[in-house]
């Protein structure tokens, strides 16, 4: 009696516990001033299409149209004469446009990030044509109107306003325009070693990667400005079977293709550990907070409910992404002939590394499971980033800019899932984030990479004023 008795008053410690904890998880309102929209479009819109119109795809065969990379940085000069008699350009790699806008003083830089090549586009799937930049209800179509053109053109346009207003900033600002992003290019890895071989150490960088989501997170019906703060890393992994050729009509159980479907199928048994590493609950803690109440209590005590939390995360493409290190086939290889048996058959795996893990334990349990049925090998490694600091004052003047301009949303911090180039700058600076500062619907986010990409106009128009804002807190 005595022990049920004890057993029904920690239960109800603890709910008294977990009840004030949901209760403490609520979102604060902003106490920022509220934000007078200041800038006019005054061409910033036709400006942007002209920048769109340039086919600039550099493809990954080397099979490169060079004109449109030729007429870039001439394009750019033309529409923004002001911003180009201020800035020192530097070229990096011919086509690498990196800008200094000379601040106060050299220390501590803040360097801004974006690329101007675009994957293709297959032009008879699109509405619109792909490279005219047209506008139809309110949306700009065009290739590169989310990735990532708008960055460039929001960072021009809110630098030529501050320089029309007569804004220098404290600490020099530079703008890094990149044209090979998109095939993991050598570019910015060029970049980074001209800040090393001056000695510039960056205290602020900017690149691509979350945004302001108009649609809802995990469920919850409030607009998020997803900042990354670690990028996953990645292991290009190869698997490869080797064994003697032979006529289809006469197989055999040590066939190169009917092994390597032997470990495809033991590869797919693969399950990286899931972890709530301290980013992953932020987020989801600084999310939680716009939810119901049922939410912020499960989220509110995660000390109580991760493992649930986990299994529920792991059921779904996305969340699962955020716990552990994904495995995914993306190539097969074996004959270019149905009635041949080749003597090699090869399996490829692009394996995206959570920033706990590493590509020695990749290729580590790769190999155990498979023993010495295969090779196992690596065609391109780069390891996760570090967590950059999100509670320090870089931080502060980007969830600043934000809430300025979008007084309504919620800023959580983003484990980046993709790739970007901002991860050489890890390298050098402590402070690396990942964020577009426009506003991405879910039928938007479908059309990056895809067809019939956009971004509303005004979209862009608050874009530009974030990055007015942006720069201003820099």
């Amino acid at each position: 009696m005595e022990f049920a008795l004890a057993l029904a008053a920690a239960a109800a410690v603890i709910l008294i516990i977990c009840i004030i904890r949901a209760v403490k998880l609520k979102a604060k309102k902003s106490d920022l001033p509220e934000h007078e929209k200041e800038f006019t479009d005054e061409g910033a819109v036709e400006r942007f299409q002209a920048i769109l119109r340039k086919k600039t795809v550099w493809p990954r065969n080397g099979e490169i149209d060079y004109e449109p990379f030729d007429e870039f940085l001439p394009l750019l000069k033309e529409l923004y004469p002001r911003v180009f008699e201020i800035l020192e350009v530097n070229i990096i790699n011919n086509y690498g446009i990196l800008l200094r806008w000379k601040g106060e003083t050299n220390d501590a830089p803040a360097v801004l990030m974006a690329h101007y090549d675009v994957v293709a586009a297959d032009e008879t799937k699109w509405s619109y044509p792909p490279y005219a930049a047209e506008i139809h209800d309110g949306k700009i179509f065009a290739r590169g109107a989310m990735d990532t053109k708008c960055i460039i053109s929001g960072i021009l346009e809110a630098a030529d306003y501050l320089m029309k207003k007569g804004y220098t900033p404290k600490t020099d600002i530079w703008f890094s325009f990149t044209n090979n992003e998109e095939t993991g290019g050598d570019t910015t890895p060029a970049v980074v070693e001209f800040f090393k071989g001056k000695g510039i150490k960056p205290r602020f960088v900017l690149d691509e990667g979350g945004a302001v989501a108009d649609y809802p997170i995990l469920g919850i019906k409030n607009k998020f400005a997803m900042i990354g703060v670690v990028e996953k890393g990645i292991c290009d992994t190869v698997v490869t079977v080797e064994g003697k050729p032979g006529h289809s009509s006469t197989p055999c159980p040590t066939d190169p293709p009917t092994v390597l479907a032997k470990c495809l199928n033991d590869i797919g048994k693969i399950k990286f550990k899931a972890r709530l590493a301290p980013v992953v609950k932020d987020m989801f803690t600084s999310v939680a907070a716009y939810a119901p109440f049922g939410v912020r209590f499960v989220i509110g005590n995660l000390w109580l409910f991760s493992p649930l939390v986990k299994l529920i995360m792991t059921k779904g493409g996305q969340t699962n992404a955020f716990i552990r290190t994904t495995v995914s086939l993306t190539m097969l290889e074996g004959s270019d002939t149905i009635n041949v048996i080749p003597p090699v058959a090869r399996a490829g795996f692009s394996v995206r590394i959570a920033p706990w893990d590493t590509s020695d334990n990749v290729l580590s349990v790769f190999r155990k499971k498979l023993g010495k049925r295969a090779d196992v090998s690596a065609e391109y490694i780069f390891e996760p980033s570090p967590v950059s600091d999100y509670k320090c004052e870089e931080f502060n003047a980007l969830k600043n800019a934000v809430l300025t301009v979008y007084p309504q949303v919620g800023v959580a911090p983003l484990i980046m899932t993709g790739g970007t180039d901002s991860k050489h700058f890890a390298r050098i600076s402590p402070n690396v984030y990942r964020f577009a500062g426009f506003c991405f619907t879910k039928e938007d986010m479908g059309g990056m990479h895809g067809n019939n990409e956009t971004l509303g106009v005004q979209s862009f128009l608050d874009g530009i004023d974030f990055y007015i804002e942006l720069l201003r807190n820099l």
